[in-house]
């Protein structure tokens, strides 16, 4: 059973220099004492030699902090001396009446810094019990209550230490791991540097892009420009499993439209990309495995995009003559299709990252700040050519007496079914957004007031008809007040769309709820 935390690898701030300063105010407030307080001089030998004894660990700590030696002795022996210390200075200074037993405190926090929770709790139950100890002849009805609280207190502070250091701890865990791992794709991508010597001022820039499609032209580049393959393609898969081009040249003309592969000639990619192993096949003519993009391709090259044992897509090299392509081709190839595979996935990390930021979490809607850049956009886009621009603003009826009824577990379903059913009722080009706890908000380009109105008015009858599931709770109906705005009726600046959206929201909730309004 271990007996210290570790303290040596960790992001926590260090108490060290502190912890100093609190034993030096300390050893200050005994010499104090031992110069100007009211005891018998026959004690005063007794003072000075704890005083030493005092002075003694202090120097001790100070030497393996300055030395930057191991501290876990020197903060255990710390504990050791409060534990002797501390009492007879609460002794010396009136027993019950005195205020030193906060001294406990800062043992008890040296205690849960450095110790394991149960050795912690063995040193907060001494406390505890010598304490008590201490105070027993003292005690009596009209002071009980306040031992009491001296001692609860203790242990409440002990506990809520001991939560929050642990708390801190498994978070700085988990953040040192995700550190390692960084690193450790860091490392894999410095050796891969190294591989690239050859070819590192064309694939360079793959590290640094961040849209899947950015990263997709410039892997055609270089295999046309670099490794001058003439007939090439960039293979990804769909949701579904499916093979396609994503980008592809013949003959040197190339074409970035997604297109499907036929079904019939995907054997050898498929294999490819289960054994994640390149191949090679000297003559093409007469397979019926493989469909060549030029029909006059004897030979081919396939080299799967795998990154961390997942397969990106794939690289094809086609060439009109037999047996064209040599281990020098397949290795750079290789190379190519590492760093189009790496540089792919930091994308694909990239985009789920800017999601996150921009999707409530709860709703699966966009959030507020999102939500005011893209009416911002909308707004000038609608300006610009003349186009209507529509805002749709939907709060729920009566959600706090909803959610003092069932719950707030009970609300956050209601919150997530209506953000479903919102989002069936408009269109794939509409942004749907939460303004805010129980309100949404939807922008509505190139739509004019009356369709907008409509669009309103089946979210609203969409929720009416609409049982959620509150499990526990039972089966749960609500509705819903819808205020409409529009561009350019209602106002030409975002603001006032916004400020007309409310008060006709307003509207709708003051006439009885349930409805949709137009101001």
């Amino acid at each position: 059973m271990r007996l210290f935390l570790d303290q040596n690898k960790t992001l926590l701030p260090r108490i060290d220099t502190i912890f100093v300063l609190t034993r030096i105010m300390t050893l200050v407030g005994l010499g104090w004492y031992v110069l100007f307080g009211s005891y018998p001089s026959a004690d005063r030998t007794i003072l000075i030699s704890l005083g030493a004894l005092y002075t003694a660990h202090l120097g001790y700590f100070v030497f393996n902090l300055r030395t930057g030696r191991d501290l876990k002795l020197a903060y255990l022996s710390a504990i050791i001396v409060d534990l002797l210390f501390v009492p007879l200075y609460i002794i010396y200074t009136g027993v019950y009446d005195s205020s030193l037993y906060l001294l406990f405190y800062l043992t008890v926090s040296v205690a849960a810094y450095v110790l394991t929770f149960w050795f912690a709790a063995m040193v907060a139950v001494t406390i505890t019990l010598v304490y008590t100890g201490m105070l027993l002849h003292d005690l009596r009805p009209d002071n009980l209550f306040g031992f009491a609280m001296r001692v609860g207190f203790l242990w409440v502070y002990f506990l809520a230490l001991t939560y929050a250091s642990e708390f801190l701890r498994r978070s700085e865990r988990r953040l040192m791991k995700l550190f390692d791992t960084l690193n450790m794709r860091t490392s894999e991508l410095e050796k891969s540097q190294a591989q690239l010597e050859m070819i590192y001022e064309n694939t360079r820039i793959l590290a640094g892009l961040l849209e899947p499609d950015t990263v997709v032209r410039e892997v055609m580049r270089i295999l046309e420009r670099t490794l001058g393959y003439r007939t090439c393609a960039v293979v990804r898969r769909n949701r579904a499993g499916d093979f396609y081009y994503r980008a592809r040249a013949v003959g040197g003309r190339q074409n970035f439209s997604p297109k499907a592969m036929d079904g019939r000639g995907v054997e050898l990619i498929a294999r490819v990309a289960e054994a994640q192993e390149p191949v090679r096949v000297k003559d093409v003519s007469g397979r019926d495995d493989y469909r060549p993009l030029d029909e006059q391709a004897r030979s081919v090259m396939i080299v799967s995009m795998t990154s961390h044992a997942e397969v990106q897509g794939l690289l094809i090299a086609e060439d009109r003559s037999p047996d064209a392509f040599t281990d020098r081709d397949e290795k750079l190839l290789t190379i190519v299709a590492r760093s189009a595979a790496l540089a792919l996935e930091n994308a694909e990390l990239h985009r789920r990252t800017e999601e996150l930021t921009i999707i409530d979490e709860l709703t699966g809607a966009y959030n507020y700040r999102y939500f005011v850049q893209k009416l911002q956009e909308e707004k000038k886009r609608a300006v610009r050519y003349n186009l209507p621009l529509s805002i749709i603003m939907v709060d729920i009826d009566w959600f706090k007496k909803l959610n003092d009824t069932y719950g707030h577990e009970v609300g956050n379903i209601v919150l997530k079914h209506l953000s479903a059913t919102i989002k069936r009722c408009i269109r794939d080009v509409d942004i749907f957004a939460r303004y805010g706890g129980e309100e949404f908000v939807v922008i509505l380009p190139q739509t004019p007031l009356e369709e907008a109105r409509r669009i309103g008015e089946r979210i609203r009858e969409q929720v009416e008809t609409m049982v959620i599931d509150a499990g526990s709770a039972g089966k749960v109906k609500i509705t819903v007040s819808v205020g409409v705005s529009s561009f350019p009726e209602n106002g030409k600046s975002q603001e006032e769309l916004l400020s007309v959206a409310d008060q006709a929201l307003y509207r709708a909730k003051g006439s009885g709820k349930n409805l949709v309004c137009v101001v």
